[in-house]
């Protein structure tokens, strides 16, 4: 899916005001939390799975500058 940085930051700025601050914090997110998560989107949720991913594969740059991470 094709989402760009302000995309990510929205996201961001929704996870870290419910408290998840940290990558551990990201990791651990489960889908029960989404609901702690006020109007989070389709995209966002989408994103969030992405993001996780790429804290997991340390690839986080990759990520935020928007380049295709191996699947």
């Amino acid at each position: 899916m094709n989402y760009n940085l302000y995309d990510i930051t929205k996201l961001l700025d929704k996870i870290f005001k419910v408290g998840f601050n940290t990558e551990k914090d990201i990791l651990s997110i489960q889908l029960n939390d989404l609901t702690k998560i006020k109007d989070i989107s389709s995209k966002e949720i989408i994103i969030l799975i992405d993001l996780k991913q790429a804290i997991k594969d340390k690839k986080l740059i990759a990520f935020l500058h928007g380049k295709e991470m191996d699947k």
